[in-house]
Order: structure tokens, then C-alpha cells, then sequence
């Protein structure tokens, strides 16, 4: 059912109408969309399907759009062009002569306010003022983030998208108990209702709109290997092997920084490596793939570094800073001259990706990197607060480019992977809005290490439940947490946080202290390969759900109200989630052995254990140190690899010949049935059809050597297309193998 709309038309000259003619939406100005009673002289009122009124609401169905100002004076609803996209999506714009400031309000007194971007402090952000700014904070964050996303979902039942890259603010029921303000900097007003009532329909609708994750390759989604820096080629040497040596599964190593002459010259440091065609060679040749940390910033006036060896290593001024001061590359200051300021590696001037030539001329070293052997880049930094009063080519008001900028820098990255490296490249980007979201991976900056509630891991898990709901679903968090304490290294937030990055889309372990999984003893390392063994071997569960997160924009990491939203304590859970269509993750976040784990509705299995459980309810989780409380649907299907395999390079891509890679070794994994279970089917990252049901399994589709296996199930026979064959016993419950061709039946009692 659509968005109703009912306009009402008060003339206001100072403002132009916007009309546009894309997307064949159907116009609605002065005609109203759906018959609905008008509740104020000059608003749009807006039907909700499905609306839940919140506890402060007055009950009425209708939303109204209401009290539109610009720069203080106010706007008629008849200077407005109202039309509907799509099924259940309703556009307003407005357009002014200048750059100002839009205000409006919507009558909204919701329980609960989801999305926002990465935000920190909570999922639900009602009676809270969320600005849309891209912030670098390191230290307790509230509610600042690196990737804002200018779009929430109300419990009412619809979700709101302000298209903008500015810095906007929601008040969300702060100033007004039955209203969500909102103020943005722009000459036009884009606003875009999303019926539903369902969050994952309106995320669907949202992401269909501004953009749904690139499937990233699957190398990517193996551990990563990865320190603070690298004193030199030996010591990557080291790390690698030594992965291998301890059998950690792992595809991709982070160099991180320094590792150019200056910040940023892309020239590989002699001072640091010896040989840099032999160690990029010794990196693929050993199942990895090389991925570079870099930022937008070039030094003039680099401060001393704080490295360890590295005090006369580092140029103080870049060697290709002249040549972009001197062609007008850098974004500029009032006097047109060179923008400088200061980030953390000292005093540098940002590329104006605006100015064509700058950034053609900026790609054109990335792909000279990329031609020696890099497969990937970390793109660190660009947040609007270090703009300060930067001019740009293009003439972009300053106002607008506060979250603008990181767009344009991480699209002009990904272009150069796309062109180079053709989609088997990767990104991994810190600060994101809309429009660079969904360029793969995207981690939480700068947390520390320790479990506090201001800036250690339990934030952590709460953003990036907020960016799946702000569509953003391949989001992770540096393993371990980046910003070492007086307690580094500690081995059981060190445990626990390894726990929790298993079930993330990427395990990428990084610290101040420059330390590996090795460092923080005995203990801590075997849970280490436990976890990153079984993240490895779910990896065909996890790709799956990137698919779905490319079709659909389902986050891979769930939080809980995203399915449930009607559920009040679904709502209220911020440390436990889905992760994909059926696995329930409730990290321990804390010191203790035990927590409360809230299952939603349903039939549930611990994973560990077997035991079966009923869902709707609170559980006391037992949790010791190596132990995370996780749950699946009764009646399952896990697709997953073989434990054995150590990379997810392929071997004609790497000249691996000695390292377990991906091959077409498949295992299914079937959970004990649900009491009221029928079929269960799934379709798996390659595409093949299975269907479940009492004592049968189907699989359709691309051949594989499979292996399936009941897990805490008895099984007496079983037979394959009609044969009866061995029933072995393992240490997760009986199995059977055998060679899959097109059509394989299974039978079971």
C-alpha cells in the first residue's frame, strides 16, 4: 500500500517549485495521491500502513510534514513537488535561490528511532539530537561517528531519507515530545518517505534508492593479517609464516602505515623494505592477498615519527607535494593558496577530488602501486572536521562538503580497483555517508582496548548493529580494539573480542602496541584459531549473506528489533544479534562468565551444546572465557568448508601450491529439527537449491564433493539417490560423504 498524501498549497514566491522529470514517478502536486483528511492548514499529511502509534502519540494514522522554513522564513507546501518513486516511496523537494538552511518538522512521537549511521552509544536514538557529521574522535565517542547516514526507521511503521551530504541535524523528539525536527544546509530539499510497516521492506526500499553493498571477492571475507606498522620486510615475512606455521586461517595482509617515503607519496620506502618485489612476491605466493593504508592527506611538514626505528626513515615533506601545490591540486584556503592542516602524521594539504586533473593525477600513483602488487587499500581519515575553511575547484559551498568529500575520495579509490584490478580488488574505508556506504568493507575507526562502555567493545558491537540498520552491512571493528590501554595486551578482552569478530564479516587484528594474535599467550591464541578456523569455515554461510545484503540490503550482523520490532525487548537488546537468516550471537562484553541472553520467538539450539531451547524468552548463558553464547534455528541448514582450508586466494591467482585453498569441498551442516518444522530450504553462495524436510535432504545445482553432516543428530542409514552408504562418526555428529552432480537425493532414519 502506498504513502498516502494530501497537499495543501500556500503560495510562497521567494521559493521555486522543483519539478523533475526522471524515475516516471507520478506528480502529486495539488493532486492528491490517495483521498486523506488534512489535519493542518499548511502540511502534507502522509497515511501510514500498518502505523504504531508510540506511547506520547495521539493515535491518529497520518503523519503530517509540517512547518517548512527556509533560512527562518516559511514555506508553503504549494512551493513543494511532491510524486511517488515506487510502490510505498513518496519524494518531496523544494528548491531555493541560494544556500541556506531548510527546516521541517514531522509529527512523530515514536518509541523508537533505528539507522542514523554508526552511532556508538545506542540503536534506538529517541529524545536524542544525532548530527550528520562525519567526526575522527578517538576518545569516548557518544553520539559522533565516522559514517554518518541521514535516514532512520520509526517504529510507527515508515522510515525517512534526507538526501543530502551536509550537516544535518535530527532532533528526535527532544524539543517537541510528538515531533522530529530536522535542519539541513542546501539550496534544494530532497525528502524521501519510505512506507512499510516491516524495518527489513523499508531498509529494501531505502537501499534500493541510495545504493546496496558491491559484492566484494572472496578472499576478502578470510582472516586478515595485520600489525600497527611494519619495521621492515623481514618482520612481514615473519608474521606471515608464523600465521601459516600456527595454522591461522588467513587471505589478506594489512601493511598499514608507514610503508611510502612520506605521507602520501606511494613510493616504497627502501629505508623500510629491502626488497619490495620480493616481499610482495613472498605475500601471494604464500595464499595472501596485500592490502595498503593510506589517506587523501600529502605532507609538507611530516612530525617526528613515533615508530619504533623510524625517527629519520620518514620524509619530512612528501616528494610529490610540490609538483600538486604547484598545479593547483590541493584543496585550497581563503587566499587560494595550498589548504594545510594538521591530522596525525603532521601537516599535509587534501587532493580536490573536484578538480578532474588533481584526481586523475592522484589515481594515476595508486595504479602505479597497484601494478607492483596491491591488491587493496585501506582509506583512512577524511572526516569533515578536518576541512575546516577549505575552498574547492567546483565552487561546492563549504557546507555541503563536510560529508561530501569522503565520497568522492573513496569512489575515486574504488574506480582505481575496478579499472586495474576488475572487482577482485578491496576497500576498506573508514569515514562513509551516503553514496561511498556500500563500497565493501567499512570498520569502526579508532575503540580501545578494554571492555568499557564509552569507547571499548561494547560499543563496538552496538554500531555496527546501527550501521546494518543504516545499510551498511559490511561493517567490522579492529580485532582486539586499536587504541592499547594500561592494561595491553590483556588475553581476555583479547578472547572475547575474538569471539565477537568471528561472527563480523571480517576477523582484521590491530593494536597501538603492534601486536598478533601470538602476543597475548597461550590461551588466548588457541581460542584465537578456534574462532578464526570456524569464521573461515562458515564462509559460504557468510557469503551468502552478502548476497542477500546486495539484493536486499540485509545487514549480515542483525540487531534484533531490525525482525522483531514489535518486540519490546527486541528493541531494547544493543549487545546481541543475527548474524544472517540463523544464527543468534550475544558476545560477552564484559569480565563475567555468564550473561543474559534475550532469545527471540521461535525454536533455538546452542551451538555448542545441543540443547534445545524455546525462544521468547530470557536465558542465563553460561560463558566461560572460551566460550560465546551462540544459538541457531532448530531445523537448519549451515552450508560451510572443511576446516582444513587456510586461504580463500585461489591458487592460479596466487602460484600457491603448498597452502589448503578453496576448492569445491562443500559441508551441510543440518541443526535438530524444530518441533513444528515443514521444509526448510536455502540457497547457497553458488547457487544450489536445498530442501529440508523430516528424514530428507535435496541438493540442485553446481557439483561438489559434499559432506553432510547431522550435528548432535543419530542417523542408523542413510542413502544417496536411492544407494545406502557409510555412515562415519565425528566429533560433531554422524556424516556422510559423497560426490554431488546435479541432483543429489538424501534419505535418513
Amino acid at each position: 500500500m502506498p504513502l498516502g498524501i494530501l497537499v495543501c498549497s500556500l503560495a510562497l514566491p521567494a521559493l521555486a517549485s522543483h519539478v523533475s522529470a526522471d524515475n516516471g514517478g507520478r506528480e502529486a502536486n495539488g493532486q492528491p495521491i490517495a483521498a486523506q483528511v488534512q489535519r493542518e492548514t499548511d502540511a502534507l499529511a502522509f497515511t501510514v500502513p500498518g502505523f504504531k502509534p508510540g506511547r506520547n502519540s495521539d493515535g491518529d494514522a497520518k503523519l503530517l510534514l509540517q512547518d517548512v522554513s527556509f533560512d527562518g522564513a516559511a514555506v508553503s507546501t504549494g512551493s513543494l513537488h511532491v510524486r511517488e518513486l515506487s510502490d510505498g516511496v513518496q519524494e518531496i523537494t523544494g528548491e531555493a535561490p541560494k544556500v541556506g538552511v531548510w527546516k521541517f518538522a514531522v509529527n512523530d512521537a515514536a518509541d523508537g528511532y533505528y539507522a542514523l549511521g554508526e552511532r556508538f552509544n545506542s540503536l534506538n536514538h529517541a529524545h536524542q539530537i544525532l548530527v550528520n557529521s562525519s567526526q575522527d574522535n578517538p576518545a569516548a565517542k557518544g553520539t559522533d561517528t565516522y559514517k554518518p547516514i541521514p535516514f532512520y526507521m520509526s517504529t510507527t511503521g515508515y522510515g525517512l531519507w534526507l538526501d543530502t551530504t551536509a550537516e544535518a541535524t535530527f532532533d528526535l523528539n527532544v524539543t517537541s515530545r510528538e515531533d522530529v525536527w530536522v535542519s539541513v544546509p542546501g539550496k534544494k530539499l530532497r525528502i524521501v518517505f519510505i512506507a512499510g510497516p516491516a524495518f527489513p521492506k523499508i531498509l529494501d526500499r531505502f537501499t534500493a534508492l541510495a545504493g546496496r553493498s558491491i559484492l566484494p571477492p572472496y578472499w576478502s571475507f578470510a582472516p586478515w593479517v595485520s600489525r600497527d606498522y611494519y619495521p621492515s620486510d623481514a618482520e612481514v615475512e615473519k608474521d606471515i609464516q608464523k600465521t601459516r606455521d600456527l595454522g591461522l586461517p588467513a587471505s589478506v595482509v594489512l601493511i598499514d602505515s608507514p610503508w611510502a617515503t612520506g605521507y602520501n607519496s606511494y613510493i616504497f620506502n627502501p629505508k623500510q623494505f629491502s626488497d619490495v618485489p620480493e616481499m610482495i612476491r613472498n605475500i601471494h605466493e604464500k595464499g595472501y592477498k596485500l592490502v595498503l593504508w593510506h589517506t587523501s592527506w600529502i605532507n609538507n611538514r611530516t612530525k617526528t615519527p613515533g615508530e619504533v626505528g623510524f625517527a629519520d626513515k620518514i620524509d619530512v615533506e612528501s616528494s610529490n607535494y610540490k609538483e600538486a601545490a604547484a598545479k593547483g591540486y590541493f584543496v585550497k584556503d581563503a587566499s587560494g593558496k595550498p589548504y594545510a592542516a594538521t591530522w596525525w602524521k603532521g601537516q599535509g594539504s587534501m587532493i580536490d577530488f573536484t578538480n578532474p586533473e588533481a584526481k586523475a593525477w592522484w589515481q594515476a600513483q595508486l595504479e602505479n602501486v597497484v601494478a607492483q602488487g596491491a591488491d587493496g587499500f585501506k582509506d583512512d581519515d577524511a572526516e569533515g572536521n578536518f576541512q575546516g575553511s577549505a575552498r574547492f575547484a567546483d565552487g561546492t559551498d563549504p557546507r555541503l562538503m563536510r560529508n561530501k568529500y569522503t565520497v568522492l575520495y573513496n569512489n575515486a579509490v574504488e574506480e582505481v580497483l575496478q579499472k586495474k584490478l576488475h572487482g577482485n580488488g578491496i576497500l576498506l574505508i573508514r569515514s562513509a555517508t551516503v553514496g561511498d556506504h556500500n563500497l565493501a568493507f567499512l570498520w569502526g575507526g579508532d575503540n580501545e582496548a578494554s571492555f568499557s562502555t564509552e569507547n571499548g567493545l561494547p560499543t563496538v558491537v552496538t554500531a555496527g548493529l546501527g550501521a546494518g540498520l543504516s545499510g551498511m552491512p559490511l561493517w567490522l571493528a579492529d580485532l582486539g580494539g586499536y587504541l592499547k590501554t594500561a592494561s595491553t595486551p590483556d588475553p581476555r578482552l583479547f578472547m572475547r573480542w575474538t569471539e565477537y569478530s568471528a561472527f563480523s564479516p571480517v576477523m582484521e587484528t590491530i593494536s597501538t602496541a603492534n601486536l598478533d594474535p601470538w602476543d597475548y599467550g597461550a590461551e588466548a591464541l588457541g581460542n584465537y584459531r578456534k574462532y578464526a578456523v570456524l569464521h573461515m569455515s562458515l564462509f559460504p554461510y557468510l557469503y551468502a549473506a552478502t548476497q542477500e545484503a546486495s539484493r536486499t540490503g540485509m545487514p549480515i550482523m542483525r540487531a534484533l528489533v531490525l525482525e522483531y520490532q514489535n518486540d519490546q525487548r527486541a528493541r531494547e537488546a544493543k549487545d546481541e544479534y543475527l548474524f544472517g537468516p540463523d544464527f543468534l550471537v550475544a558476545p560477552v562484553i564484559d569480565e563475567n562468565t555468564s550473561r543474559v541472553v534475550y532469545l527471540p520467538p521461535g525454536e533455538w539450539v546452542n551451538y555448542w551444546t545441543g540443547e534445545a531451547l524455546q525462544g521468547g524468552k530470557i536465558v542465563i548463558a553460561d560463558a566461560p572465557l572460551e566460550t560465546l553464547p551462540l544459538y541457531a534455528r532448530a531445523s537448519a541448514i549451515i552450508p560451510k568448508i572443511p576446516e582444513d582450508v587456510m586461504t580463500l586466494v585461489p591458487g592460479d591467482q596466487s602460484g600457491n601450491t603448498s597452502i589448503k585453498s578453496l576448492d569445491d569441498r562443500r559441508v551441510y551442516e543440518l541443526l535438530p529439527e524444530a518441533a513444528d518444522s515443514g521444509s526448510v530450504g536455502i540457497t547457497d553462495f553458488e547457487g544450489r537449491n536445498l530442501t529440508r524436510s523430516a528424514h530428507s535432504l535435496t541438493i540442485q545445482g553446481k557439483p561438489a564433493d559434499v559432506t553432510v553432516r547431522w550435528r548432535f543428530g543419530k542417523v542408523h542409514s542413510v542413502s544417496v539417490n536411492g544407494s545406502e552408504i557409510t555412515v562415519q562418526n565425528g566429533a560433531d555428529g554422524p556424516y556422510v560423504e559423497f560426490r554431488h552432480k546435479d541432483h543429489t537425493t538424501i534419505a535418513w532414519n
